[in-house]
């Protein structure tokens, strides 16, 4: 079965739902495809126990259309995954963009047809469709990694993974003993609601991380009434702001104009009002980090009843913000029940797993249940994930064997009018997920309709200018405390054999988003237009 449209946009979570409506907007023909069974993209699949958003609610939506913001009322300022699929599911409805999505389908291969400037989309169901612009919606955080652990096939038990949660059926964990292993942002989630039923509860740690108390709870009436007062007008404001969002807490008073004890009083303040990350107006200053990072150390430590086992769940090795940071208000007492032990891999490292368990360098461990937290072959995994080649011929697993290289984070030199929201090189997961998804998605459509007006179907950036924007991403990669010495999935350290790449863009949102349209009003100097 063969067909032919303007557009096809894989993927139906935050970006992909809006690329489809913004393609319906602008007259163009499109179809989409979800190899989920539903809308919702990472919160459909990340179905775990205890599965939700550190991004307060007030921020983590839409804001393209007022009556979305006005109409939906979320429960809880940091909401849970169920909400926010039902949330992106209200949205799809509202925007009668459901009837473009072919579920329970893979796109499994793309390729540039020269003579015809189109791409040619095959998927797993046996269809091929043919498009003019092609818009891979498929998420940072979409691939899981693989666990690179001997014996994984040969456990005799349960396992699951986080990143896939079965949606069919209840997963029973009661009274069983259970292996968590990864204590990144899927795992502080998830071991405190195993531990409320198992017997026995096994953390499997590689690395530390740092564990900051929600800003869960009720929505703020006042706050609510602001955002819905003129939704336009916030959407504005996040455009112009660092990460795509207005923090709901900020110090107001500079590290280096405090003594000591100022400083103290300033951590302090901020640890109560849920804003430690930003306690200083220059907390990205790497001496203001560094007490940033103490404090919320010493926080830690003071949670968690056995010495040991505190001084292991804190973070010694790397600053705050150089790994992802994890939220919870319960994750670290879990570690104060005499059914849960944490077992630090640098000192006792997995052998292999069994049919009947774990063993490790010390102990061989009995489980009825393994649960592997082991995160995602982050940004560059989704996008190997499908078979893509432009140019020639040349595939992108070629193109980027050295590791992911393009300009303003969404399209690549040799593969024309393919866009890539959420990739490498944008600010992507270090910013607001749902503003970056609107922004970038806005910048795409404003492109294909430069084109569509100026006769120029075809663009792609110049390879000079994807040097100079991985430049400009590792200068300012720079500036920011452990980005460039910290080993996390940001730079793909947690892969065996990835090409060590920071693949954030962190000059901040509002100057991300000025470049994007300084091209866009200047004629795409940084692109060669084609056709």
């Amino acid at each position: 079965m063969t067909s032919q449209v303007d557009v096809v946009v894989v993927g139906a979570g935050f970006a992909g739902i809006y690329a489809l409506w913004q393609a319906r907007q602008r007259g163009l023909s499109v179809r989409g495809f979800e190899r989920g069974s539903d809308v919702g993209g990472t919160w459909y699949w990340n179905a775990y126990p205890g599965a939700r958003c550190d991004v307060e609610s007030y921020n983590y939506a839409y804001f393209f259309d007022n009556d979305i913001v006005r109409q939906w009322n979320w429960s809880d300022a940091c909401a849970g995954q169920a909400e926010i699929q039902r949330y992106l599911r209200f949205v799809a409805e509202r925007c009668e963009v459901v009837k473009d999505i072919t579920f329970n389908t893979r796109v499994q291969a793309a390729s540039f047809d020269e003579a015809k400037g189109m791409w040619v989309v095959e998927t797993s169901n046996g269809e091929t469709v043919s498009c003019r612009y092609l818009v891979l919606a498929i998420g940072a955080l979409s691939d899981p990694k693989t666990p690179d652990i001997e014996g994984v096939a040969d456990f005799a038990g349960e396992a699951y993974f986080t990143s896939s949660w079965p949606r069919d059926r209840k997963v029973g964990l009661r009274g069983k003993r259970v292996g968590v292993i990864g204590t990144g942002s899927s795992g502080v989630q998830v071991i405190p609601e195993v531990a409320k039923v198992a017997s026995e509860v096994h953390v499997f740690q590689r690395t530390a991380n740092y564990v900051t108390p929600t800003r869960g709870g009720p929505m703020d009436p006042r706050l609510v009434a602001g955002l819905r007062e003129d939704p336009q007008a916030v959407r504005q404001a996040f455009r112009e702001s660092y990460g795509g969002h207005v923090p709901l807490g900020m110090g107001t008073e500079r590290y280096t104009e405090l003594d000591e004890a100022g400083r103290q009083r300033v951590l302090q303040e901020a640890w109560e009002g849920n804003y430690i990350a930003l306690a200083f107006r220059d907390a990205y200053l790497p001496e203001a980090n560094a007490a940033i990072s103490e404090f919320i150390r010493q926080r830690m430590r003071e949670q968690v009843n056995d010495p040991w086992t505190a001084d292991h769940l804190v973070p010694w090795d790397h600053p705050y913000g150089g790994k992802r940071p994890c939220q919870s208000d319960v994750y670290l007492q879990t570690f104060n029940q005499p059914h849960v032990r944490l077992i630090a891999l640098p000192e006792t490292p997995i052998e292999r797993v069994t049919p009947e368990g774990i063993k490790t360098s010390a102990a061989m461990i009995p489980l009825d249940v393994i649960i592997y937290a082991t995160g995602f072959d982050a940004i560059s995994g989704p996008v190997f994930a499908i078979d893509i080649k432009g140019i020639k011929g040349r595939s992108m697993r070629e193109t980027w064997a050295d590791g992911p290289l393009n300009y303003l984070g969404t399209m690549v030199h040799g593969f024309p009018n393919l866009f890539l929201p959420s990739s490498a090189m944008s600010p992507s997961v270090l910013s607001n997920m749902a503003t970056l998804a609107e922004q970038q998605v806005d910048f795409i459509f404003d492109t294909i309709e430069w084109l569509d007006e100026h006769g120029r179907p075809q663009l792609h950036p110049r390879a000079d200018a994807q040097v100079f924007w991985r430049e400009e991403t590792l200068r300012y990669a720079q500036r920011r405390p452990g980005a460039l010495t910290t080993k996390s999935w940001y730079s793909g350290a947690n892969i065996p054999g990835k090409p060590r790449m920071f693949m954030v863009y962190c000059g901040g949102f509002k100057r991300y988003n000025e470049t994007c349209y300084r091209e866009l009003a200047e004629g795409f100097p940084g692109y060669e237009l084609m056709g």
